[in-house]
């Protein structure tokens, strides 16, 4: 090679240089940083509309109290098969009798002597209770119907070990259009459902395809927002399940076959759920697959809602030599949680706090037929008990930090629980009771918002979609325990004996937030190996 070409490489070797020093080296949360700080309403409206998914929740959870409303002593019935007509003929009196305390022995067992197939109730709703013969406290009739009510978190946990693998193996917006399928298909099939056991199917299918949905956009949107609004984003989340109990309330109050409240419910639901379909795939889930040229896109994407120019052509993104060190599969995300002792003492920890707190939730929301002296005031109630909530938890989350603001509230609600125990009357029909247990609400709600977004805040990216379903798997046992405590058990025992365990256990809750780490300072750790850093130097302080 002569001179002249030596010459030539090194001039051309000194002009390519400024453009490789002109290269930025950030991490993806500098970049969701840049683009939360240049306040787009665009780019604030997306990441807000993804949470409008939460609206339509209670309308499909809490369907089964509507639908399945009992018949009360006050409701009129008549004859409709020739052993009622016979019976009613010898002894007319026995119209005015309640069905349910009519019970004859049989082989040493209580049945009834009117089932559904003898008798037609006078209703201002019809009511699948009524149809089904499941309002009666004879045999496995009322369980039969508390386990319509429970069979939907079976379907959540089934949801939630599906997105496990899906979440962080398809993506969050791809997971949340199938569970819009399943759960939509479901719905719809309850306009058609003159069975028990289609009606339980069709429960469990809502379960899976409603928090298959809730849980991908939850994790999508926590994804799109830096630490210091992730609380407020919160917040507004809470909000809008909050706001979807009045509607919930609306649809058991107005529509009277309980058929169609499964359309109305269907309506609401696709209606929460239209944005998804548009929505912009997470840049850090394309990150953790390696796939820089789609992550690059979809920031670019992000950027253009804001008419921002990030000049993606010269950013080097950090996070992507970690993620080439990263083998994404369940199995080995599985194998991290064993050979990470951080990981696996936080995702243990996360399970407890999840199934405890979800058997508080739902034990109380399941429950306001029985401890509200009106149901439907009862929901509305509990959401306004929960949007007070939300009120208190943001900034008392923003004063204290996310490990002090989950302790006062699992404090509160043992309190809560223990005021309840006396018998004191206070107004009308309300009793200490009643007051508590709305009180109750406030701190339950307060600890579920709080724990959805710690857990997304603890796990890493890279393993988010285990972990997270992981936790909110675990809260599948608690939330198909608590409707059984408080409509089983709650009425055949003292009432000191469930809410004086729930309060005991809402005290393991405040240990077990001590166990875990502040996360309202730090960005969101990446892989177990942030994780196991992040421990190292954690002080465990009051």
């Amino acid at each position: 090679m002569g001179d002249e070409d030596q010459e030539k490489m090194v001039g051309e070797t000194e002009e390519s240089a400024p453009l490789v020093a002109e290269k930025r080296i950030v991490s993806s949360d500098d970049l969701i940083e840049e683009l939360v700080r240049n306040r787009s309403w665009k780019y604030t409206g997306l990441v807000m509309s993804l949470m409008i998914v939460w609206l339509g929740g209670p309308t499909t959870l809490y369907l089964t109290s509507f639908a399945g409303i009992d018949p009360k002593e006050t409701n009129t019935w008549v004859c409709k098969s020739e052993k009622c007509l016979n019976l009613t003929t010898a002894n007319s009196s026995i119209l005015e009798v309640f069905p349910c305390k009519m019970i004859e022995i049989v082989d040493g067992k209580e049945e009834l002597v009117l089932e559904a197939a003898d008798i037609e109730w006078k209703l201002n709703h019809t009511s699948f209770s009524a149809e089904f013969d499941l309002y009666c406290d004879v045999g496995s009739r009322k369980a039969q119907k508390t386990l319509l009510s429970s069979i939907y978190f079976a379907g959540a946990l089934t949801g939630l070990i599906i997105g496990g693998y899906l979440l962080d193996k398809i993506g969050r917006k791809k997971s949340a259009i199938i569970g819009i399928v399943i759960g939509g298909g479901a719905l719809l099939a309850g306009i058609f459902c003159h069975s028990y056991f289609l009606l339980l199917a069709m429960r469990y299918f809502i379960g899976l395809g409603n928090y298959l949905t809730s849980t991908a956009m939850y994790i999508l949107t926590v994804e799109l927002v830096t630490a210091k609004p992730r609380n407020l984003l919160n917040g507004w989340t809470g909000l809008m399940w909050a706001l979807g109990y009045p509607i919930a309330a609306a649809v058991g109050y107005f529509v009277t076959d309980w058929n169609y409240m499964f359309l109305a419910a269907l309506i609401v639901f696709l209606l929460s759920t239209i944005q998804v379909f548009v929505c912009i795939e997470s840049p850090r889930f394309y990150l953790m697959n390696n796939d820089v040229a789609a992550a690059k896109a979809a920031f670019q994407a992000l950027a253009d809602l804001s008419n921002f120019d990030m000049e993606l052509e010269k950013v080097e993104i950090s996070d992507e030599s970690k993620a080439k060190e990263l083998e994404q599969s369940t199995k080995q995300q599985l194998i991290d949680l064993i050979k990470y002792p951080a990981l696996r003492l936080e995702t243990a920890m996360l399970m407890m706090l999840w199934t405890f707190v979800a058997m508080f939730y739902y034990g109380f929301n399941f429950g306001w037929e029985a401890l509200a002296p009106d149901m439907y005031l009862g929901y509305v109630m509990g959401g306004v008990g929960e949007i007070i909530a939300y009120a208190l938890t943001i900034p008392l989350i923003a004063w204290l930090g996310r490990r002090r603001a989950m302790a006062v509230m699992f404090v509160g609600a043992a309190l809560s629980y223990l005021l309840a125990i006396p018998d004191v009357p206070i107004l009308g029909e309300y009793s200490m009771e009643n007051i508590m247990c709305l009180l109750g609400i406030v701190f339950v709600s307060g600890t579920f918002s709080g724990v959805y977004m710690w857990t997304t805040e603890i796990a890493p990216t890279s393993h988010v979609g285990l972990v997270f379903c992981l936790s909110s798997g675990s809260a599948r046992i608690g939330s198909f325990i608590g409707p059984y405590i408080f409509n089983n058990l709650y009425p055949k025992t003292h009432k000191a004996v469930p809410l004086g365990l729930l309060a005991v256990i809402a005290v393991v809750c405040v240990l077990g937030s001590f166990l875990l780490v502040e996360t309202g300072d730090k960005t969101m750790a990446l892989t177990p190996q942030d994780i196991e850093e992040r421990r190292k130097g954690y002080k465990h302080q009051i």
